[in-house]
């Protein structure tokens, strides 16, 4: 007779998967210097093939001195000025990956994609990202910045040189949106989330009622990719410290916060965290070129694919006269 495993060793082994889980996430990190090599050679990778479409400023340096990197993909056949433009902040946090590690493979994509939707995409949206506000965190691993200060709470005073960077670039681009990308700290249980402002948060009410409309789209288009967020708005006027309520308020800008769970299973799935940044950047990006038709369509459709699915599975169940 086999003798049944002692639950102790069972949660040591769990455990021990776990941290190697972990581990091999972590490894798998690109950290600021290997950032700053990939988008030199997408860079001249894109230049060889001619197409033009990328190009990396700095935009300043961190408390440390690394560079903080604005990548600049649109379309070079097209003023930039007669294109909608949407500005992506990342990695405020630094033990906050996936929107780095997302943006760079979407900056990969846009860069070197000869799909006619991308190619017509970029006649009409140009992207402004910064895959890594946070340069000094992220090395460590950490989520303040190397004075000690959360950046995302510095945007009324400005008082690091991270926020003021990247405050001017968002100064002298002007962009019709803005995405704020984060995740959820490894301690919170909350589900991904994405945020905008409401009817009680201060700001312009054109402001709000678009933001809404645009975050109902995301909504939608995460649950045609599988994955399911919570659509929340800003229902206070609190100080705000924060980029995502910073902006609709002082600039008028339309933002959102797009946060991803790290807890539980889920903090080894950096893949799907990645997903949905990229899925909600490119919904908002088709928003702004005008493809609201498409993405609007493909929702009715998955909603009615699942209802019909429904049905024909509550079809297939036995009858009670039957059993």
């Amino acid at each position: 007779m086999r003798k049944a495993i002692p639950v102790r060793a069972i949660l040591i082994l769990a455990f021990a998967i776990v941290c190697s889980s972990a581990h091999a996430e972590k490894a798998r990190l690109t950290s600021h210097k290997e950032m700053m090599t990939l988008l030199a050679s997408i860079q001249v990778a894109d230049n060889v093939l001619g197409q033009g479409r990328l190009h990396v400023v700095c935009i300043g340096r961190s408390v440390k001195g690394r560079e903080i990197p604005l990548v600049i993909i649109s379309d070079p056949g097209v003023p930039i000025e007669q294109t909608k433009r949407l500005f992506v902040i990342c990695r405020q946090h630094g033990d906050e990956p996936a929107s780095t590690e997302a943006m760079l493979a979407l900056i990969q994509d846009l860069a070197f994609s000869l799909d006619e939707g991308t190619n017509d995409l970029l006649t009409k949206v140009s992207f402004f990202i910064v895959p890594m506000v946070n340069p000094d965190g992220a090395d460590r691993y950490r989520r303040r910045n190397a004075n000690g200060a959360d950046l995302n709470r510095d945007w009324l005073s400005l008082h690091q040189p991270e926020s003021r960077y990247v405050r001017a670039a968002i100064d002298a681009v002007l962009p019709e949106v803005i995405i704020d990308q984060h995740e959820l700290s490894p301690r919170s249980n909350r589900s991904d989330f994405i945020q905008c402002a409401g009817p009680k948060s201060g700001a312009w009410p054109g402001v709000v009622e678009e933001s809404i409309h645009i975050q109902n789209l995301v909504i939608g288009m995460l649950m045609t990719h599988h994955m399911e967020a919570r659509n929340l708005q800003i229902a206070d006027q609190n100080p705000a410290r924060l980029a995502h309520r910073y902006f609709p308020i002082h600039g008028g800008t339309k933002t959102f916060l797009f946060e991803t769970r790290q807890s539980g299973a889920r903090a080894y799935y950096l893949d799907y965290r990645m997903r949905l940044h990229i899925v909600g950047t490119m919904t908002i990006a088709k928003y702004l070129a005008d493809r609201e038709d498409e993405l609007s369509q493909r929702i009715v459709e998955w909603r009615n694919n699942r209802e019909w699915m429904r049905l024909t599975s509550r079809s297939k169940k036995p009858s009670r006269s039957a059993e």
